[in-house]
């Protein structure tokens, strides 16, 4: 009887002894298997986005080649009347394209200082004054509405072209007012008769 109960005794040691290694070192288990299955998500996630960004490389140059290929059909022949130009300074892309032709130009005390005409181009790169074409360098807009061109070669408004403008009333943008050395003058786009 003391025997079976000493084998019996032993063999109740020998299994909590086992229950307790297999306990201590299944949280070892558990985290090295969190660890491998974090490192294979995380592979899997470059792996991914690996692959995405190809896709959205690829995509963005079918797009940049379509675009390409667009502009090259549109200069070869189609119609670009819906193409707007690139445009330099957007604060004179109203004005661009049209003529203002000068009102009632001698009754200002010095007509000279004033073009009898302008055009800004339609892109906004030059100013065109009484048939002589000049590059704006530079364009602002003050508080009081007025637009100031400085172009490069210069004119009979000065040595160097600076020329200022605002709008008439409302905003209409088909009447201006050029100022030149504190004297002003409107301009239009009908010509005057």
């Amino acid at each position: 009887m003391k025997k079976t109960s000493s084998i019996l005794i032993i063999f109740v040691i020998v299994i909590i002894a086992f229950f307790a290694v297999w306990k201590a070192s299944t949280p070892n288990l558990i985290s090295k298997n969190k660890e491998n299955t974090t490192e294979k998500i995380s592979k899997k996630v470059k792996k991914e986005s690996k692959k995405i960004k190809k896709k959205e490389t690829s995509e963005s140059e079918s797009r940049s080649s379509s675009v390409k290929s667009e502009v090259s059909n549109m200069s070869s022949g189609e119609s670009t009347s819906d193409v707007q130009p690139s445009v330099k300074y957007p604060v004179l892309q109203r004005y661009a394209g049209k003529t203002y032709y000068a009102v009632n130009r001698d009754s200002v005390e010095f007509p000279d200082m004033f073009p009898t005409s302008f055009t800004i181009t339609s892109d906004t790169t030059s100013i065109t004054i009484d048939g002589k074409q000049e590059l704006i360098r530079d364009v602002s807009s003050g508080d009081s509405g007025f637009i100031a061109l400085t172009g490069e070669m210069g004119h009979i408004m000065g040595t160097g072209l600076s020329f200022e403008f605002r709008p008439l009333g409302d905003g209409n943008d088909d009447a201006v007012e050029v100022i030149n050395q504190g004297q002003y003058l409107d301009y239009s786009t009908t010509m005057s008769e």
